[in-house]
């Protein structure tokens, strides 16, 4: 049997879930969110898109890169500058691989514009002299799933266009990567040689549009859109970032699972001692260089249940052969006596019975 997979949900920033939780209780939450997700695939399979195909778009991969390319607004004479920065960077893109891709200029946070301009002046790496006079000059597109040869053909390729003035990389967690997670929007899902948009809720599905306007087109690309009812819930990417105390999307992502819902911070996580065994077996390597090699199996629950705490959960499975229910949590590890930065994916069995999350992997 094919286990049911949700790569992501985003409730964070959609409020769908939010108002339909204040009428209806946990159940009808959980058969709400099952059923638009078939609705979903269901769509998406008619339109030729296979939603597995999309998984390495909507959830963050540990062995790939996050990066967002930085423009000066002040250097496109349009007023449409978005369509000028996409006509740079599509023709860019690799036909072959799948992103998520967000926008957005640099906009608010006025108490934080001294530590804003401060973060992104130290960790902009930049291709040409600017003038930085104010943060919402700056139009930045976002990509995740990045491999190195991609991120060199990207900077490569825009180092040619004046208003482009560098990338900040933000595979590991930082301030700027937690400010841009609140202000940039998604744009669309590329998926290889197609592109998908979210539409207006009262177009019909049987349409395709592309919302955005860019020239994918013109550049090859098959445009593709669903409403944004089912467009914003589970095919939003979600920027990691630490979660804030009023943030649901926990919550409502294990009621995607199911309807006995536990609080993260109330589960203790079980390693079994042969589990740690495999682990320092098996990923050894891996420990290492996140300085997690010594740690017994008290220690590293305790690590791991800190990190999940404090991130989004993703690729939401029920395996119904084994009554499994599982997610995945990304750590992100700095390691202090090598001075590294690793990130690490935790596999996890949701057992609410028990009120136990069992470590399954951790790579």
């Amino acid at each position: 049997m094919t286990p049911r997979q949700i790569f992501t949900l985003d409730a964070r920033d959609n409020v769908l879930l939010e108002v339909v939780s204040h009428e209806v209780d946990k159940t009808a939450i959980y058969e709400f969110i099952n059923k638009t997700f078939d609705e979903t695939v269901s769509i998406l399979d008619q339109k030729g898109i296979k939603y597995a195909d999309l998984k390495n778009a909507l959830i963050p991969q540990n062995d790939k890169r996050e990066v967002a390319f930085v423009f000066n607004r002040e250097s496109i004479d349009s007023g449409w500058y978005g369509n000028d920065v996409f006509t740079q960077l599509i023709p860019l893109l690799d036909k072959r691989s799948s992103h998520s891709i967000l926008s957005g200029d640099m906009l608010g946070f006025e108490k934080y514009k001294d530590k804003i301009r401060e973060e992104f002046l130290n960790n902009l790496l930049k291709v040409r002299d600017f003038e930085y006079k104010v943060q919402h000059q700056f139009y930045l597109v976002y990509l995740n799933n990045l491999t190195d040869e991609m991120v060199r053909v990207l900077n490569d390729g825009l180092s040619k266009y004046v208003p482009y003035v560098g990338l900040l990389d933000l595979t590991y967690n930082s301030f700027m990567k937690v400010y841009l997670s609140m202000t940039l929007a998604n744009c669309c899902l590329k998926s290889k040689n197609t592109v998908i948009f979210g539409h207006e809720p009262d177009r019909s599905n049987a349409e395709d549009v592309n919302m955005s306007g860019y020239q994918f087109e013109e550049n090859g690309y098959i445009c593709k859109s669903i409403s944004d009812d089912y467009y914003g819930l589970f095919l939003s990417y979600k920027m990691e970032r630490q979660t804030f105390p009023n943030e649901k999307d926990t919550g409502f992502s294990i009621n995607a699972l199911t309807n006995d819902i536990h609080q993260v911070s109330d589960l203790d996580i079980v390693i079994e001692e042969g589990k740690l065994l495999y682990l320092l077996r098996e990923k050894e390597a891996n420990l290492k260089r996140a300085e997690l090699l010594g740690f017994t199996a008290e220690e590293l629950s305790k690590f791991i249940k800190s990190k999940v705490e404090m991130n989004y959960i993703y690729n939401l499975t029920y395996l119904a052969e084994h009554d499994v229910l599982k997610f995945n949590v990304m750590i992100d590890i700095k390691g202090k006596e090598m001075d590294t930065q690793v990130k690490m994916v935790a596999s996890l069995e949701y057992q609410p019975k028990s009120k136990v999350l069992r470590l399954i992997t951790l790579f």
